[in-house]
Order: structure tokens, then C-alpha cells, then sequence
């Protein structure tokens, strides 16, 4: 295997010879221990065996991060390094251009651990030749192409039957302790407590075990790749956020879930935490970040799964705390936690068994659906922008009694009068982060507003107030000939003086 990836890694470096067609093993954009492995092992199998690509072309197994990045995944690092493979030889996300690759017709696209391409990566659709995967699938249209989908503990499951089934010559132990590995890890142990390993899984590693006696103790094994998984010491809240984090998207809102190796108590308790949450939606363009906390019982295997919701605006604060606490398949048996921030929303998880993989294709369904039936149902024109806007604002999707009190500190966020474009602005979504009201996450100033009374920003120097007085004056006038009610002209005054009243105080 060593040789098949140090060829792969010298044929990327070189641009690849000519005209050759490239059959990429993509694993998904988490890069753990099960989606590094699918992606590596398929790759060999398919340049082994019968059932790779014909004509010369390339196999090559891509792991969906950028290399900076990759040091984070530390029980990733820790089975490569036991396994005899360096990371030099192995290929990233930054390091091989895809969609080059598929505008010249040259790219062949296999999926492995996820089924459905990130947003960015939409227009390799048409590449994909096959998708194997062991989550419940996410496509809401089929895929012209072979799809594998069975709910085992780990896609290494799938490419280890693969492997068994079609090719055993090219299994040696090297192959066989990274698939061994992550099936131990991704099924605890095969855990009956836990309850994630399933028969095939338990095949599969006693397949791997009689044909190789002196694979690692399972034991040890899976608590060693465990630690190394859970040590976060000397990290970032950036870095752990970012470790094993994926995203949730849904028509301009995006939400960033991540997996944190750590109890939800220790996560609270880090330093500045509300104030790097909040750099690190802006850094990542994101509107909240959802952490769940996964950490063990001393006296037994059992996961404790906790949840800690932050977003510097109240209303997707309720929005997606109401979508998480209502989500049915499967439940999450939620309970609110207090915590000491105020935009942080912290639950215990009571359905210990629902796991990242879930949550992720119903939280993209209902920011889909919110944006769906918030934005685009019919405004067309501005009052009826305002009206959708005043309800928002005055009604948020409602909470359970239940859950009220985890929310009994996060009100709807108070929209003030303002012009119909200001207004239309904030429905729509601004660019920054938060209300005029809260403040930027929390910090004392919002971005200066744009005035719709001046052709630009006064405060690039000469400023005229008699002339906005006299413009001012002017749209009075205006609004007088258009002989609109005095509730209209009422509001109109409200809302221009509303931007003009900052700029003759400065």
C-alpha cells in the first residue's frame, strides 16, 4: 500500500500526465478515523483488483480537509503511524483541483462515508460513478449511479466486505489493522451497552482477526485511539470546533455542528468562550455553531451527549432550539442546562444514542424549510416584507412549556421603525452578526448603518448639514403631494429621522 500512495501523491505533484482520467476516493469533509480510512483503502482496493477503472487512469484517494488542518485529527495520526503510512504521501482537499479535474472531462468521483457533496462541490455531480455510504441518506433525488447505503457502525464496515468479497489476495496486515482499527473504535468496542456495532461489524472484525491472530488486542486498541480522540489539550476553542466539525446549510443560513470530545461542563468552563464563539462565526461566515459534547461514565462505556447551541442572534438562537427539541427521528430528549452566557443555549441529550449523523440532514431540512417559508412565500412587494417581518420578530417558532425555561432569557429581538429598505435588509439577512440592539456579538458598536439620505458615508468628510436638512425638507414635500394618510406620513418621519438623527448628533 505504501507504494500505491507514494505513486498517487507523485502523480498529484506532477499535475498528473496529459489527458488521464482520475478516479477520485472522496471521504467526507469531517476527516475522522472512518472516513480517512474508507477513502485510503478503496482507493487500493480499486487499483488492485478487477473492478478499477480501465484506459490508464488514475486512482486517487483525497481526504476533505485542507493538510493545515489535518494535524487536529490526532487518533487519525496516531492508526497511520502504527500502520507504517505517512501523511507525506497522502493527498488534500487544497492539493488537487476537482473541479478542474471534471471541466476537462478527466474526473471519475467515488464517495465513501457521506452521500451527498457539500454545497461548494454541487457542480462535481455529474462525475460520480459511485456513492458507498452507512449514514441514512441525505439525497433528496437519485443519483445515476451504484448507491450503497446499510446503517453499520463505520463505512469501513462496507469496504472491508468489498475487500473480502472481491479481492482478499490484497489484503496483508498493514490493510488489515486500519480497518480493524476504526471498526473497533466506530462500534465502542462492539459495546453491547452502546449499542452501535451490528452484526456485520462483529463479521467483519472476526474475519480480520482469524485471518491476522496478531492484530492489536481490541481492548487496548480501541482505548488507546480513544484517548488519543479525546485529547484536546493544547487546542484552540477554534481548533476543536474545527476538528471534527460539519455543515449545515439551508439558502444563506449556515450552521456549524461539531462534535467536541469533552464533557459539556469543561467546554463552558474554557476561557473567553463566548467571545471566540462569536470571532469564530464570523471567521467562518457562520449564524451559530451547535457543539455536542461527547464524553464516558467513569464506571461504565456509556456516552454522555450533551449540546451547547451559540449564535449572537436571539431569533436563530429560538429557531434552531426549537427545530433541535422537536426533532422526532430520532428524538433527542432534550433538558436545558443554565449556563452563565447569554447567548449560549446548553442542553443535556437524553437519547444517548442519537448521534451527530441524524441531527445533520434534519437541521439542513429545516433551514431549507425556515428560509422557505419565512422569505420566499409569496412578498412581493414591501408592506407585505414588513408584515412577514413584524411576525418574525413578535412570534418566533414557539417553544414547548417544557423547554421554556432554557429560552427565558433569549426574547425576540425588538425591530425598531426604519426605512422599507432597512427593514427588507434585515429579513433578508445582513451581512453582519446580530441587531443594531444587541450589539455585534455582544461588543459595544454594530457596523455604521448606511443612510438613505446621503449619496455617501458623511463621515468621509464634507459633511453639508443644511444640505441634508434641505433634502430632508425635500422628501416632507414629497410625501405631502403624494397625499398618503397621516399614519403613513407619520411613519415616514419616524423612519427617516431614525437615520438622520446619528449624523447631526456626531
Amino acid at each position: 500500500m505504501n507504494h500505491f500512495l507514494m505513486s498517487s501523491s507523485a502523480a498529484v505533484k506532477t499535475s498528473f500526465h496529459g489527458n488521464q482520467r482520475v478516479h477520485v476516493i472522496l471521504g467526507s469533509e469531517s476527516c475522522d478515523l472512518d472516513s480517512v480510512v474508507s477513502s485510503v483503502a478503496m482507493a487500493y482496493f480499486l487499483s488492485r483488483s478487477s473492478s478499477g477503472p480501465s484506459g490508464g487512469s488514475l486512482v486517487l484517494p483525497v481526504l476533505n480537509v485542507p493538510r493545515l488542518l489535518f494535524p487536529l485529527r490526532a487518533d487519525v495520526l496516531l492508526l497511520l503511524r502504527e500502520s507504517g503510512i505517512s501523511t507525506d504521501t497522502l493527498v488534500f482537499r487544497d492539493e488537487v483541483d476537482l473541479i478542474g479535474l471534471h471541466g476537462d472531462r478527466r474526473l471519475v468521483l467515488t464517495l465513501v462515508d457521506h452521500s451527498v457533496l457539500q454545497s461548494s462541490d454541487s457542480d462535481l455531480e455529474g462525475a460520480l460513478t459511485e456513492v458507498i455510504d452507512h449514514h441514512q441518506s441525505e439525497r433528496t433525488a437519485p443519483v445515476p449511479c451504484p448507491v450503497t447505503v446499510d446503517t453499520v457502525a463505520s463505512c469501513t464496515t462496507l469496504v472491508t466486505e468489498r475487500i473480502l468479497s472481491r479481492a482478499p489476495e490484497i489484503l496483508d496486515r498493514q490493510l488489515a489493522l486500519l480497518l480493524y482499527g476504526v471498526i473497533v473504535v466506530d462500534s465502542v468496542n462492539l459495546s453491547p451497552q452502546v449499542g452501535k456495532g451490528t452484526a456485520k461489524d462483529s463479521q467483519m472484525l472476526r474475519l480480520l482477526q482469524r485471518q491476522f491472530p496478531d492484530l492489536p488486542h481490541r481492548g487496548a486498541l480501541h482505548t488507546s485511539l480513544q484517548t488519543a480522540k479525546f485529547d484536546l489539550s493544547g487546542l484552540s476553542t477554534e481548533q476543536i470546533l474545527l476538528k471534527d466539525m460539519r455543515l449545515a446549510a439551508g439558502a444563506g443560513v449556515r450552521v456549524a455542528v461539531s462534535s467536541v470530545f469533552m464533557s459539556l461542563d469543561l467546554f463552558l468552563r474554557r476561557r473567553n468562550l463566548q467571545e471566540d464563539l462569536c470571532d469564530f462565526c464570523h471567521s467562518h461566515r457562520l449564524e451559530a455553531v451547535v457543539a455536542m459534547t461527547i464524553s464516558f461514565n467513569d464506571q461504565s462505556d456509556e456516552p454522555v451527549r450533551q449540546l451547547a447551541l451559540y449564535s449572537p442572534s436571539s431569533q436563530h438562537r429560538q429557531q434552531i432550539s426549537h427545530a433541535l427539541l422537536t426533532i422526532q427521528s430520532p428524538a433527542l430528549c432534550l433538558s436545558p442546562i443554565r449556563n452563565p452566557y447569554k447567548d449560549i443555549l446548553a442542553y443535556h441529550q437524553g437519547n444517548a444514542l442519537a448521534s451527530r449523523r441524524q441531527i445533520l440532514p434534519v437541521l439542513t431540512h429545516f433551514l431549507s424549510d425556515w428560509w422557505q417559508r419565512e422569505v420566499h412565500c409569496g412578498v412581493d412587494d414591501e408592506e407585505d416584507v414588513e408584515d412577514q417581518l413584524d411576525m418574525m420578530t413578535a412570534d418566533t417558532f414557539p417553544v414547548s412549556r417544557d423547554s421554556s425555561a432554557g429560552l427565558a432569557d433569549c426574547p425576540p429581538p425588538r425591530v425598531y421603525s426604519t426605512s422599507h429598505h432597512h427593514r427588507r435588509r434585515l429579513l433578508m439577512g445582513a451581512e453582519d452578526y446580530g441587531s443594531t440592539e444587541e450589539g455585534f456579538c455582544g461588543r459595544t458598536m454594530p457596523p455604521a448603518p448606511v443612510n438613505s439620505l446621503v449619496d455617501s458615508c458623511p463621515l468621509d468628510g464634507g459633511f453639508n448639514q443644511e444640505a441634508l436638512l434641505e433634502k430632508f425638507s425635500w422628501m416632507g414635500g414629497v410625501g405631502e403631494e403624494r397625499g398618503g394618510s397621516g399614519e403613513e406620513e407619520e411613519e415616514d418621519e419616524e423612519s427617516a429621522t431614525f437615520f438622520i438623527l446619528p449624523f447631526i448628533t456626531q
